[in-house]
């Protein structure tokens, strides 16, 4: 499966990482901006909840050189939104430590960052799975799912609901952050992605 790499992606990416034999990232496409990529939607107290990943003007040109900004200190602006959002939600304790230490490290490039966040959630779904990177650009191959997962292009997505925070206040939002979905649901986040 050939899939485009994502920052905490949505729940239905999590869901292709887990029927994938193998995965290859692409590594070689063309940056671009308002996607999930350098961004996600986590669960908010007024509904669904943005959270981008600036990066430097001087990143353009192909996705694994982008470099992320940290001029405006986002990773802690994210880390406060994460930690307020789930801090009461059942598995926020036990799994935060291992996100925030990655938010620690601050790497330099998007890529890093989105390659250890999701080997942090693959081990939190306790699935070893095998992947690559392209070594170029694929024009077409089977199983390309590259565009598959862009917030400008989702219809109306409809799943089993869960537990949510803030569910009370603004019913079951589908399709959010994986991290919504492991902080509320924790070990049974597997079973849910596998029922889909």
């Amino acid at each position: 499966m050939l899939l485009s790499t994502t920052y905490l992606g949505p729940v239905l990416y999590y869901k292709s990482l887990l029927t994938a034999d193998s995965v290859l990232l692409e590594a070689c496409e063309s940056w671009q901006k308002q996607s999930y990529r350098n961004r996600c939607y986590i669960d908010g107290p007024n509904g669904k909840l943005m959270l981008s990943i600036p990066v430097q003007a001087s990143s353009t040109g192909i996705i694994r050189d982008v470099k992320v900004s940290y001029k405006d200190n986002w990773h802690q602006k994210h880390w406060h939104a994460l930690k307020t959002t789930y801090n009461t939600s059942p598995f926020f304790e036990i799994l935060a430590p291992d996100l925030h230490s990655v938010y620690l490290e601050k790497p330099q490039f998007l890529w890093d960052l989105n390659l250890k966040l999701m080997t942090t959630v693959m081990d939190w779904l306790q699935y070893k799975f095998k992947w690559e990177e392209t070594k170029e650009w694929m024009e077409s191959a089977g199983n390309d799912y590259r565009e598959a997962f862009h917030p400008k292009r989702e219809e109306m997505i409809s799943l089993p609901s869960y537990p949510q925070v803030f569910d009370h206040k603004n019913n079951f939002i589908p399709n959010l952050s994986i991290v919504d979905l492991m902080f509320n649901e924790g070990p049974a986040a597997a079973g849910y992605l596998n029922s889909l």
